[in-house]
């Protein structure tokens, strides 16, 4: 199956936000998403690929998905369409690929025009907004936008 040039993966500004404010409380943060390691590092989402794709934070400590069960797995906020059981080979047959990943996305980087995506995630999240990964072959964007996902999450090959 050929693989189109980028995919967008779209993740509710409602519940990213709900992460997002849990790692900017914490004090510290991990590099290591599996272990509590406290070298300093910038509070960041953390976008991972395994089954499914999602964002989830990096704080020490973790944010349970159970507030009741602090052993719980981590809450996570999966992009729209690729929930559990999602994993290879439906997202790997995309530009996401089907290798496993962690990727850290500093939400407090300044950006052109000043803005922080923390900024942008609290700006936009009062709209119901999404947060949108465009994964393409070897690097990914990020937008954000107040509009919702396309009937299909799958953009048309640039030329």
């Amino acid at each position: 199956m050929p693989r189109p040039d980028s995919i967008d993966l779209w993740f509710p500004l409602g519940e990213v936000l709900v992460v997002a404010e849990h790692t900017m409380a914490a004090t510290a943060h991990s590099r290591c998403p599996y272990a509590d390691d406290a070298t300093p590092t910038a509070p960041s989402l953390i976008w991972t690929k395994n089954d499914g794709t999602y964002l989830w934070s990096n704080a020490i400590p973790r944010q349970p998905r159970d507030p009741s069960d602090p052993d719980s797995d981590p809450r996570v906020v999966h992009a729209l369409g690729w929930g559990p059981g999602t994993g290879p080979p439906a997202i790997g047959s995309t530009p996401v690929g089907g290798d496993d990943f962690h990727e850290h996305i500093d939400i407090t980087e300044t950006h052109t025009g000043g803005h922080t995506l923390i900024g942008l995630i609290r700006e936009y999240s009062t709209d119901n907004g999404s947060l949108v990964i465009t994964a393409m072959p070897g690097r990914f964007e990020i937008s954000l936008t107040t509009t919702g996902p396309r009937a299909a999450s799958r953009r048309r090959p640039r030329r």
